[in-house]
């Protein structure tokens, strides 16, 4: 039976990441729209804690973009319950990403529409300068991210994609991942109009693969891996128990980490 989609579904990063994760949980979660997810880990506490400050550190960088005086958001990250926020605004004031030029479009949602498909897209930080875009996001990650899986994701992939359309941009678009663990070390990608155009096709096939699914082709993932840090796990037979940090190699640390920045209660925050 083929999938009845939700009308005027709206794709974006974290549904799309979560169906190559696993079909099956992309299924329950955004056709099905099933409740009551198991916990994540028995961790959970820490993660989300982990999770919150990074969007604390997010509305900073953000109130510093619409014009908020430095002296006050000085303060405020002192006055903050981690004191991490106010290690993390020092770096941020003594980067270069504190002297931006140009135009500047902070915490900016953009929603289009492209091939029939509706996207949307919240991008920390838009510059636009000498007739170019730059797309910035600032992470809070544990562990510095691996450039080929960050090059291979769906947020690299689609960002330019929906910025490049939604503004008719032909120029190439510069993307840069500034990690707060490692500054001096930013992430740079650059997208040709070709690259933007080659991987408009991927996000175009993938998006007709999803929606022209049956209910059965739906299945659960084979890296089984995953399973002990997914919400859903209870649906499917596959366990009741979270894992523990003992039962967790590094990649299992990662995916929990995307778990929270790309499927947290649908945030596309940190």
């Amino acid at each position: 039976m083929k999938t009845q989609f939700p009308n005027n579904f709206v794709f974006s990063q974290s549904n799309m990441q979560t169906y190559l994760n696993c079909r099956y949980k992309f299924y329950l979660r955004y056709i099905q729209k099933l409740t009551w997810p198991a916990q994540v880990t028995v961790d959970d506490l820490r993660f989300e804690e982990d999770r919150n400050t990074g969007i604390r550190f997010h509305q900073l960088l953000h109130q510093y973009f619409l014009g908020f005086k430095p002296e006050l958001l000085i303060q405020i990250a002192e006055n903050d319950p981690d004191n991490r926020i106010s290690t993390w605004f020092q770096t941020f004031l003594a980067s270069q990403y504190a002297q931006l030029q140009g135009k500047i479009e902070s915490e900016k949602t953009i929603t289009t529409c492209i091939n029939d498909r509706n996207f949307i897209v919240k991008y920390d930080l838009l510059q636009f300068k000498d007739g170019q875009y730059t797309i910035y996001d600032w992470k809070t990650s544990n562990k510095v991210p691996n450039r080929e899986k960050l090059m291979d994701s769906i947020q690299t992939r689609l960002y330019p994609v929906v910025l490049s359309e939604a503004y008719q941009n032909d120029q190439p678009i510069n993307f840069i991942i500034w990690e707060i663990i490692a500054p001096n070390a930013p992430i740079v990608f650059s997208f040709l109009k070709q690259e933007i155009l080659n991987n408009g096709r991927y996000i175009k096939e993938l998006t007709d693969e999803i929606l022209f699914l049956d209910n059965s082709d739906f299945f659960k993932t084979s890296n089984t891996r995953q399973c002990k840090i997914c919400e859903y796990r209870s649906y499917c037979n596959r366990g009741t128990m979270p894992a523990t940090f003992e039962e967790l190699d590094e990649n299992g640390l990662n995916e929990i980490e995307d778990y929270w920045i790309t499927n947290g209660y649908d945030a596309n925050l940190v």
